[in-house]
């Protein structure tokens, strides 16, 4: 019982951690709010979001193999299939982000200009794929709290 909740923790910790750092990115990208030194804050920040959703994946991996419900009922219920589905969505729209992100850094390197800046239209885009994450993600302990009950 004790490991169980212990592994609860950690899963909740990390899902936190994916929440904390997201929306850190989030507050830092706005139109007028990026330079170089941000741009470099954002990528110590995306390396962070991976992390979290790694330490996501292998907390639940913890939970379903060692966790008190085990795999017997837990691999069989539809609800943790939408939540790794949503958890790979989240993860996918993520990519374009770092891409997004690598692109800016190399920019600044490149730059010339004493301080760098991205275009107005790039900032936007980049919110935009952070704010559907957010959207995205407020759905998974939803899905958990109904499992947690035994729906699924």
């Amino acid at each position: 019982m004790l490991t169980d909740a212990l592994l609860l923790y950690l899963h909740l910790s990390a899902m936190i951690g994916l929440v904390v750092f997201l929306t850190a990115k989030t507050s830092l990208t706005r139109p007028g709010g990026i330079d170089d030194a941000v741009v470099k804050r954002l990528r110590r920040l995306d390396l962070w979001v991976w992390g979290s959703f790694a330490a996501v994946l292998a907390s639940g991996l913890a939970l379903v193999f060692w966790g008190v419900k085990g795999p017997q009922w837990l691999l069989h219920n539809p609800l943790l299939w939408a939540k790794i589905a949503l958890l790979a969505l989240m993860a996918a729209m993520s990519w374009p982000s770092t891409r997004r992100l690598r692109q800016w850094v190399l920019e600044v390197q490149s730059s010339k200009a004493l301080h760098w800046t991205p275009a107005r239209e790039d900032i936007a885009r980049e919110r935009r794929w952070l704010m559907a994450q957010s959207h995205v993600m407020v759905v998974i302990p939803l899905l958990a709290t109904l499992m947690s009950h035994g729906f699924g």
